[in-house]
Order: structure tokens, then C-alpha cells, then sequence
């Protein structure tokens, strides 16, 4: 049975892109499969309306493929598009499939499975992949807390979880960014985005490493899996290598994650995350706290659980 397919281009990633472009990317898909495919496409300005034209479509057209055309961020929004409509796992490769395009600054699964830069040159190759059933899977990182009020907000991530100083850093990026937009656009012209967009997590993690290594008010104190009291400088959720971050000790394709935590002025811990356990933290001093999936900010009120949810299906670049 053939797929549908859905071309989601989100033209506010990244530094922005043509509504022309999704015409683009879906002739060149169809090119790259060979044959003729049942395909849509649709033109949002943001992750909400992503996930939701996901969710829609996935809920009423299997098999399905769903193709983020944007940056880390909307291919995480096409992920929790899906979980909206799969709530309890992830769909098996033969219900739904999911590729993702390097559109935006952060694009590590997309990067990851070998999709080439250029968006037509890799919605060709997706195509290719297609054609000849090559899927790799990706584990899934759900992500529960606390919102204002005593409600509960369930979230996704396909590659981290950041909590404490580090966890603050797209927050602070994204008002840096909007600040200074122009001078941005024109370093990725000269360097490229994705390189832009690592050379500012260095320079504020670091930063914001050092602030909270400085000032114990910085950090929050927090009770880890109802036991463990620590001040909090930073930990991190990952669920597949990420240079220069530490090795989490899992690969893309398991159902798990490993869990780094850094105390403030205390011994780094580790741990890993498999399904049936979670990594549970709950807040002590403060009733708030910032911290971050995959790229994009949240706030967590009064605390958090993570959990592994399942492995969802990726179609990969031709390099993989």
C-alpha cells in the first residue's frame, strides 16, 4: 500500500525560507521515489501549528510519512504531532513514518541519519530511501511536569532534555537571537548556521556554567527520584552521542537514554534511563524553573519526570 505523504515546511526556521520552497521539496521527493505519491504540503510560521497538522494528518491517513522541513524544532513538533495521536507509544514503521530536513540551526537527527544540507538534494535522497524501505529508528524522551495552577503538561524530545544552568541556554538564546538578528544572518552566510548555532551553545553554556558555578543562588535545589538533595548546576537527558557533550553510553536506535547530573561543586553521577524507570526532580526552593527539550525553552513548575516512550521510525538521507 502506498504512503501519504505531508510536506511540513515551517518558513520562519532557521533564517527563513520561500512558501515556493514546498513545492519544491515535494517534486523532488516524487522524483527521488520514482513513481507517483499521494502528497500534500503545508506552510506554517510555527512549532504549535506544525505538531497540529501532524497530529491531523497521522490520525486520518495510514500509512503515513510526515516530512519536517525545517530545523531540529520542527522536526520535534512532527514528533509530538504524532504522540498526540499515538499517545501511549509511538506508531510501529508500518502506521507512520517520519524524515526530517536541515532547514534550522539545530538539526542533529536529521544530521545524524545522513541527510545532506541542501533541503531538494535531501528530499530527493528521502525519497530514494523511501523507495527502498530503509528506516532507522529514534528513541523518544517524554517529558512530564508541573505547570502553574497544579495542572501536569506532557512534551516530547528526540534528542535531550537540559535541566539547571545548562538547561537555561535556548532561553537565553532566543532573546540574544531576536536581538540581533541581522548580525546573525549574515555569520551563518559566512560559516554556516548549524556552526553559528554551536559556537552560541559553547559561549553561553559556558557562561552560564560559570555563573551558576560562582553563585550557589543560581542554582536550584532540588530532590532527585524523592531521595537526593542537590544543588543543581546542571544535568542533561541524551539519547544518542553528541560531541562535545559527554558519551550518555546509548545509542539513537535504544529505547533509552542516559542521564548526566552535575551538582554544584560536587561529584558529576550518572545514570540510565530504560523503560519502566524514571528520572524524577522535584523543586525546593523556588517554584519555577527553566530548562529545555531537544532546542526549544520550557518552564517546569514545581517538577519533572522523565521517561522513555518508545522508538519512532525515520526514513534516512543516502549517506547513512
Amino acid at each position: 500500500m502506498s504512503r501519504s505523504v505531508l510536506v511540513l515546511l515551517n518558513r520562519s526556521a532557521g533564517t527563513g525560507h520561500s512558501e515556493r520552497l514546498s513545492d519544491d521539496l515535494a517534486a523532488a521527493l516524487v522524483a527521488g521515489y520514482g513513481a507517483p505519491l499521494e502528497m500534500s504540503t503545508k506552510v506554517l510560521d510555527d512549532h504549535a501549528g506544525v505538531r497540529s497538522a501532524a497530529a491531523a494528518f497521522v490520525a486520518s491517513a495510514q500509512p503515513a510519512l510526515v516530512i519536517g522541513a525545517g530545523g531540529g524544532g520542527t522536526l520535534r513538533a512532527v514528533v509530538e504531532g504524532v504522540m498526540d495521536a499515538f499517545p501511549e507509544a509511538p506508531p510501529p514503521p508500518e502506521a507512520v513514518l517520519i524524515a526530517g530536513l536541515r532547514m534550522g540551526s539545530g538539526n542533529v537527527v536529521a544530521r545524524r541519519l545522513g541527510v545532506p544540507r541542501d533541503p531538494l538534494v535531501a528530499a530527493r535522497q528521502i525519497g530514494e530511501q523511501h523507495r527502498k524501505g530503509s528506516v532507522r529508528l529514534c528513541s523518544v524522551i517524554r517529558c512530564t511536569h508541573g505547570t502553574p495552577g497544579g495542572g501536569t503538561l506532557t512534551r516530547y524530545a528526540v534528542t535531550m532534555c537540559g535541566l539547571g544552568q545548562w538547561g537555561q541556554v535556548p532561553g537565553y538564546l532566543a532573546r540574544w537571537r531576536t536581538r540581533h538578528n541581522v548580525a546573525r544572518r549574515r555569520a551563518a552566510a559566512l560559516i554556516g548556521l548549524e556552526r553559528v548555532n554551536l559556537l552560541e551553545y559553547v559561549a553561553f553554556g559556558s557562561a552560564r556554567l560559570l555563573a551558576g558555578t560562582v553563585s550557589a543562588s543560581q542554582c536550584e535545589l532540588v530532590e532527585l527520584d524523592g531521595a537526593r538533595h542537590v544543588r543543581l548546576l546542571a544535568a542533561v537527558a541524551l539519547n544518542l552521542p553528541l560531541p562535545p557533550m559527554p558519551h550518555p553510553g546509548v545509542t539513537m536506535s535504544e529505547n533509552a537514554a542516559g542521564v548526566i547530573v552535575i551538582p554544584r561543586l560536587g561529584r558529576p553521577f550518572r545514570r540510565r534511563l530504560e523503560p519502566g524507570a524514571d528520572f524524577a526532580l522535584r523543586l525546593l526552593d523556588r517554584e519555577s524553573v527553566e530548562f529545555f527539550l531537544d532546542e526549544d525553552p520550557e518552564v517546569a513548575t514545581g517538577w519533572l519526570r522523565l521517561e522513555m516512550a518508545g522508538c519512532i521510525a525515520f526514513v534516512p538521507g543516502s549517506s547513512e
